[in-house]
């Protein structure tokens, strides 16, 4: 008797099941990949729709650093005094070197391309076969940068955020040591990581890992600097330090209203390039508003410790602790610039990606705090400066929600803490 050479039923359902899965997977990918070109896009189009608030400014100082270093003046950084950390001048020198177009578009390709890959590594694997099954995280960043806007995309800040997103799944998959790699260079291009770097360190076992890669590569880094250019490389510590209170911080909200009745002042600082306040007591204020802010974040430490030393769920308190921890920076930083805001989004993503219980609230607020950035900066930011009451209340309003999703973060953070004496 001839053998059978047909495929078994069982197989064909199985060959079936795995082609169905796949097209799943392409059609996914393939619309989060969509989506995220048509935000970004949305973004460049929104910089164009209202260009006295200049918010792609930044890109042409970052082209202008590009070709200073490229005809001989020493790297930011590194030979030089600058704002930022060393390592931010790599993605600033990179769209120099891709040249397509204009700087603007170069920069654009590289944010696209980073966040793109964050998007697609914050995807897990399908459950129930439904076209956007495990995909939640993802379009928790897409909708973010979205309602944030140009500023989600046109600043060094974007960079960070996307290695931070890489170092988020580094956790989820359990690998603490990586996660310290991303974490700490994304902090040596925007200092903010260090939160999530505190946050992971208070949260896990292994604490030793963590502290040699950090360790290790910040050494190298400070090592190649002092051969480079002396001390420079930690110039962007007393840069920060010297600052002034900027408009659109939480800590300036009082001056705001003082000055729109005459009682205190804005002005340009053309050093750093930023609108600030001036009136009583504003600069004691912004000399210790630094101390304050690291010793918050001291808290939100201490309380993560607690937290897991009562057995809670280790992922969930780092989600948590996180949150607390950039709005520490946030909220007592006298800076304050918009793209910020883009420091929260990596955490609400944090909490989807993690499930972290009772977020419906945290996120929702988040939500509010980017969409209200987004019309203090740049729709209403020409209004802003001329102290009109209707930008002045929409950025109260943002900052007073700051400071109770803060009151909120801590509030959850402290209940797990509390946990460890009950």
């Amino acid at each position: 008797m001839l053998l059978d050479r047909r495929t078994p039923p069982i197989l064909d359902s199985l060959s079936g099941m795995g082609i169905r899965v796949n097209q799943v997977a392409v059609l996914r990918n393939s619309s989060l990949v969509a989506a995220s070109f048509l935000v970004h896009l949305w973004a460049l189009t929104a910089s164009k729709l209202f260009p006295d608030a200049i918010s792609f400014g930044d890109l042409s100082l970052y082209d202008y650093w590009a070709y200073q270093v490229d005809n001989g003046t020493g790297v930011y950084g590194l030979a030089t005094e600058w704002v930022y950390p060393a390592l931010a001048f790599v993605p600033i020198w990179i769209a120099g070197a891709i040249n397509i177009v204009s700087y603007e578009i170069s920069w654009l390709i590289v944010v696209f391309a980073l966040n793109t890959a964050a998007i697609l590594l914050l995807v897990r694997p399908a459950t129930n076969g439904k076209l956007f099954s495990g995909t939640h995280a993802s379009w928790a960043f897409i909708v973010a940068v979205f309602l944030l806007g140009p500023v989600a995309v046109s600043r060094i800040d974007s960079v960070s955020a996307a290695l931070a997103i890489f170092g988020l799944v580094a956790i989820g998959r359990n690998s603490t040591g990586i996660a310290a790699a991303l974490f700490t260079i994304a902090g040596w291009i925007k200092i903010w990581p260090i939160a999530l770097f505190v946050s992971m360190f208070a949260s896990f076992k292994n604490r030793v890992q963590p502290f040699v890669v950090a360790t290790l590569i910040s050494v190298s880094i400070i090592a190649v600097g002092v051969i480079a250019g002396g001390t420079k490389v930690l110039s962007f510590v007393t840069q920060q330090q010297e600052r002034g209170i900027q408009i659109e911080s939480v800590i300036a909200t009082p001056w705001m209203w003082l000055a729109k009745f005459g009682s205190a002042n804005l002005f340009f600082d053309d050093v750093v390039l930023t609108n600030q306040v001036s009136g009583t007591f504003v600069q004691e204020l912004a000399s210790i508003s630094n101390y304050v802010l690291f010793g918050a974040l001291g808290i939100t430490f201490f309380l993560a410790i607690r937290a897991v030393r009562a057995g809670r769920d280790r992922t969930q308190v780092f989600a948590l602790a996180s949150l607390t921890g950039v709005l520490d920076l946030i909220v007592f930083n006298k800076v304050g610039s918009p793209q910020f805001m883009i420091w929260l989004a990596v955490v609400l993503v944090a909490l989807v990606y993690f499930g972290v219980n009772k977020s419906k609230l945290p996120i929702a607020l988040g939500a509010a705090i980017l969409l209200l950035t987004q019309l203090v900066y740049p729709i209403f930011y020409v209004d802003l400066l001329g102290l009109e009451t209707l930008p002045l209340g929409l950025l109260t309003l943002r900052n007073l929600l700051l400071v109770a999703l803060l009151v909120w973060a801590n509030l959850q953070l402290s209940k797990k803490a509390e946990e460890a004496t009950s």
